[in-house]
């Protein structure tokens, strides 16, 4: 099976590799994805080179974009995935609206009945299938190993296993590299397990704890085995979960517990908890050589205020580990403008225990207990989790802020227009 070279720089120094390319040379079974839509990456790179503090950087960082995402020379693209889900989607949506209203429209007079729902899940799934024929080469030349993209089911249904299942099926439909996002709920582990049977490749989502870790393991392990049994080839299938890891301390229920019992805990506190989560996830899979990668998403820069010598704990205490690294554009942005505080990585770094003082406050408060112990948390609690609930609420809104950009073009469609197509469509 072909695999993507290494990533260099053709000869310049390393100081002129981005933070990202650094990491990546520390074992080539890391992997840098693109945490958007591939039609985004064009006008956001523009907007970074147009904010370029001087042209000397400007024209670094002109050569390192001509690495990151190259579509058309997958061999040499940094990137080797991507993610997107309904958050993404209706920004990506929202920021080109000439052409996204058009599109609305198009769909709208299509319809036997104006309604905004069935053209939300047209637009949603054209996003998708533009995304995977844009990652489409990687995916042939590295024999589907590269260049898939995550596609989340709808999270109004993400109690409704047979809806999901459904809609996941659909979504799989679109391209081969099209890889369902399902999020970590008790449904979506039934939903896992049928899709993993039938060799559909999954990503777990909504995803901060070693429990849903767990829980997905063995619906990934069952699904399998049901495949196995039933002569499906999943040679081409994959899995990843994603640990959502910023996202666990920025929820506050970390800090609210450790007022509530005495404990001081400072910012850097935090990110070994967000840290000690994913070293215990990685560890288990390791020992247990499970079929599933960690794919890190929700990563975070830090403020010199909390340590002059950190640029990222989350990249720099992970360095060395078979991890997959989505990234939102302005984390990498980030980490280029600082680029120059990081000489390199740690390949050993995921091996590096959290410091026993830190461990000793954190596990004083049943929020990392819950987190970071296997039987910390039942099934039923998940989307208890305070990290689950933000993120989940936070999701649904930008779902409902893609549905009123729908319906207001829809509403303001002619009368004619309207008739017309609700008339020929009833025809068909």
């Amino acid at each position: 099976m072909p695999l993507l070279r290494k990533n260099t720089n053709d000869g310049a120094g390393t100081t002129d590799l981005t933070v990202l390319e650094k990491l990546q040379q520390v074992t080539d079974s890391a992997e840098i994805w693109w945490d958007s839509p591939p039609a985004d990456f064009p006008a956001w790179r523009d907007g970074v080179l147009d904010r370029a503090p001087d042209p000397t950087t400007r024209r670094r960082w002109t050569a390192q974009f001509d690495r990151f995402m190259v579509l058309d020379d997958p061999a040499h693209s940094l990137v080797r995935g991507v993610t997107t889900n309904p958050s993404l989607i209706a920004k990506s949506v929202l920021s080109s609206p000439e052409t996204w209203s058009r599109e609305v429209r198009r769909q709208a007079t299509q319809q036997k009945e104006f309604d905004p729902e069935p053209v939300f899940g047209l637009v949603y799934r054209e996003v998708v299938a533009q995304s995977a024929n844009a990652m489409m080469p990687m995916w042939r030349y590295s024999g589907g190993r590269y260049g898939w993209v995550s596609a989340q089911l709808d999270p109004r249904t993400m109690f409704d296993a047979p809806t999901m299942l459904d809609q996941a099926v659909e979504l799989a439909g679109l391209d081969p590299n099209v890889m369902i996002k399902v999020p970590g709920t008790p449904a979506g582990y039934e939903v896992i397990a049928e899709l993993v049977s039938r060799g559909i490749s999954i990503n777990n989502t909504l995803t901060y704890t070693v429990p849903q870790f767990m829980a997905c393991v063995r619906a990934v392990e069952t699904g399998l085995a049901n495949a196995k049994r039933a002569g499906i080839d999943t040679e081409r299938w994959r899995a990843v979960i994603t640990h959502m890891i910023g996202r666990y301390g920025s929820n506050g229920d970390l800090l609210s517990e450790a007022e509530e019992h005495g404990v001081d805990l400072t910012p850097l506190d935090v990110r070994w908890a967000e840290v000690a989560v994913l070293k215990r996830i990685d560890r288990i899979l390791r020992e247990g050589r499970h079929p599933v990668k960690m794919l890190l998403s929700s990563l975070e820069v830090e403020h010199p205020s909390v340590d002059t010598d950190l640029l990222s704990m989350h990249l720099e205490q992970t360095a060395g580990a078979e991890i997959a690294y989505t990234c939102k554009p302005d984390f990498i942005e980030a980490t280029m403008r600082r680029d120059g505080e990081l000489t390199g990585f740690d390949r050993d770094a995921i091996d590096r225990p959290v410091p026993a003082p830190v461990l000793a406050k954190l596990e004083r408060l049943p929020y990392f207990r819950n987190a970071v112990e296997p039987d910390g948390m039942r099934p039923d609690q998940f989307a208890g989790h305070g990290a689950f609930v933000s993120t989940h609420a936070e999701v649904n809104r930008n779902t409902r802020r893609l549905l009123e950009f729908i319906k207001r073009h829809i509403d303001g469609l002619p009368a004619g227009v309207r008739r017309a197509g609700g008339l020929l469509s009833s025809r068909r």
